[in-house]
């Protein structure tokens, strides 16, 4: 039979979320110089986040995510493609959009009702909620470490280009979840740490903000399967660092894995239990109703978690690779080709790896740093599981569904600076201060880091300002949108499948492309479609150029057009910032 030993003290750290003691000497001056960081930080996100903000040109998937909201607000249908929708009270309610969500839409609604249909509404809620995230990273390193690992981990989520970047473009990828799940986990510390009856207020907000999650991007359910995952890491870590380990019969380990669950989910009764299930209902409303008008949950979620363009990424070594080559961009902040930049830190990989090494080692081996021994442990766990489940999902998505493990790495290298430091203060005494050990370790660490990431993000604006954006991204959607607009065409047929979309939303819906696609994935002319559009009088068509040049789509549209008799002409050639040809107007004349 089992015999349990006295309580860990490093089981009380995942549970309770509280700070460790904060020494005498730091009191109200450290509080207030603790309270400025994160004040500099989230004032600094945001202004590297608002700088140029029209810049890159507004994405596909930003457009997809804001059109609903601005037709909502006309009274007009929701467009074909964008998404599923119901009907209440004469207007179409979109609950389900193209790329998986739909929470972002309704967030954006009174943006556009306040500052109208313009950039700046398109991509404020985004940053906002970047800015709210970096505020939370505060909270929640304090919560699980102390007040000196938030401010860290928060100055340096601030300046992370991955983040930052990605954030800008935010309904285009998964930014907008990193709140989320801190608001999820600091609900979930703030229950724990209440220790008395009435925790079901913080239940019912960690399942709603869950609920609001997948409502957002369904692909939050990639983190739903890795907290499973992590907590059983984190039962195998707890079961070793048993003296007993090795003696435990198989039913004395599945009591201490029981034991441990009931300490950290320690239900009170029914209403705590069903607390968290209510507000999972009420957040995940337009997933459910979706799932009641289209039957279509279930498609959309393979969909999603393994898209038909994964390719040979989705099993074996190639996964692996995937996952692997995903996490060094992220942390090198070289997946923002879309700015026409190219810039990188190869300092993050190595830095966050020793961090995690080193953190590790502390939080088992000096005992007054054991309190968060489970928090490193499961934290740590949740983003290798995370990072090998992207590799399932493809090259293509890696590096954007990685920073749904955002600030697990800014935490694990603040809380390394800040707990070695600490360990190496007394050990120091008699040639340094503590708080020059401090200085140094932080000097050795953190500053470098984020000098490092201050210059990539300003190589990538003064990119941005040289080209506007790459590819889908580019600015020259601003000048094709004003110029269809200004010339009267309201109903060009577009060679591909996102540019509908973009214009629409630049021109208030004045404009109404009609796309001609085979394929999102790979767009291209259907020669069906072609020659019906070859009847309307005076068609315009919109073809999307690669490397500077329309002939690699423009073949099945001149073959067409030659077989009518007729002779395609180009009328207008719209250009990024540095002269590079994006998007080329046709018209057809006899």
């Amino acid at each position: 039979m089992l015999t349990k030993r006295p309580r860990d003290p490093g089981d009380a750290r995942l549970a309770s979320g509280t700070a460790p003691e904060t020494p005498p000497e730091a009191g109200r001056r450290g509080d207030w110089v603790a309270r400025g960081a994160v004040v500099l930080a989230v004032a600094l996100f945001g202004a590297l986040a608002l700088y140029h903000v029209r810049l890159p040109g507004v994405a596909a998937g930003e457009a997809a995510a804001v059109l609903p909201a601005m037709q909502l607000l006309q009274g007009a249908p929701l467009s074909p493609g964008l998404g599923v929708a119901v009907h209440l009270l004469g207007r179409a309610v979109p609950v389900m959009l193209a790329d998986g969500g739909v929470a972002s839409t309704y967030a954006v609604v009174p943006l556009v009702w306040l500052l109208g249909v313009d950039v700046l509404a398109v991509r404020l809620g985004p940053i906002l909620a970047g800015m709210l995230a970096v505020l939370l990273t505060y909270h929640a390193g304090r919560r699980i470490y102390d007040r000196w690992v938030g401010v860290g981990a928060a100055l340096l989520l601030a300046v992370f280009p991955a983040y930052l970047f990605w954030t800008r473009v935010g309904l285009a990828a998964s930014t907008h979840l990193v709140p989320l799940a801190l608001g999820i986990a600091l609900a979930y510390l703030a229950w724990r740490g209440q220790g008395v009856p009435g925790g079901t207020r913080w239940l019912f907000l960690a399942g709603l903000l869950v609920g609001l999650a997948l409502a957002t991007r369904l692909l939050f359910v990639w983190a739903l399967l890795a907290l499973p995952a992590a907590y059983l890491i984190l039962l195998v870590a707890d079961w070793l660092s048993e003296d007993r380990h090795a003696a435990y019969s198989a039913r004395d380990t599945v009591e201490l894995a029981l034991d441990r669950l009931h300490r950290d989910l320690p239900l009170r009764g029914p209403r705590e239990a069903l607390a968290p299930l209510a507000g999972l209902l009420l957040g995940a409303v337009p997933v459910l109703a979706y799932a009641v008008v289209s039957r279509g949950s279930g498609r959309a979620l393979r969909e999603h978690l393994f898209p038909p363009d994964r390719g040979d990424g989705a099993a074996g070594w190639e996964s692996v690779q995937a996952a692997a080559e995903g996490s060094r961009a992220l942390l090198r902040g070289s997946s923002l080709g879309f700015t026409g930049g190219v810039a990188d830190n190869p300092l993050y990989p190595w830095v966050l790896g020793l961090s995690a090494l080193g953190l590790l080692i502390l939080v088992h081996r000096v005992p007054p740093l054991r309190r968060c021994r489970r928090s490193t442990v499961f934290l740590l766990g949740f983003a290798v599981v995370t990072a090998a489940l992207s590799g399932v999902t493809g090259p293509s998505l890696a590096p954007t569904h990685l920073l749904l493990v955002l600030p697990i790495p800014q935490l694990t290298v603040a809380g390394f600076a800040a707990f070695g430091a600490r360990w190496l203060a007394p050990r120091l005494r008699a040639r340094l201060r503590p708080a020059l050990t401090t200085a140094a370790v932080v000097a050795l660490l953190v500053a470098p880091l984020i000098a490092r990431d201050l210059w990539l993000d300003v190589r990538y604006h003064r990119a941005l300002a040289r080209t506007g954006g790459r590819g889908d991204f580019s600015s020259a959607i601003y000048d094709l949108a004003a110029y269809l607009d200004a010339h009267g065409v309201t109903r060009p047929y577009a060679l591909d499948p996102g540019l509908p979309w973009r214009v629409m939303l630049l021109t208030e819906g004045r404009v109404a492309p009609v796309a001609i696609t085979d394929a999102p994935s790979a767009p291209g002319a259907d020669d069906a479609a072609l020659r019906e559009a070859l009847t309307a009088p005076d068609p315009v068509f919109l073809v999307r150029g690669e490397d500077g040049r329309a002939a690699l789509r423009l073949t099945p549209l001149e073959q067409v057009v030659a077989a009518s008799g007729r002779t395609l002409r180009l009328e207008q050639a719209f250009t990024q910032r540095d002269g590079t040809p994006v998007y080329f107007l046709f018209r057809v004349r006899p």
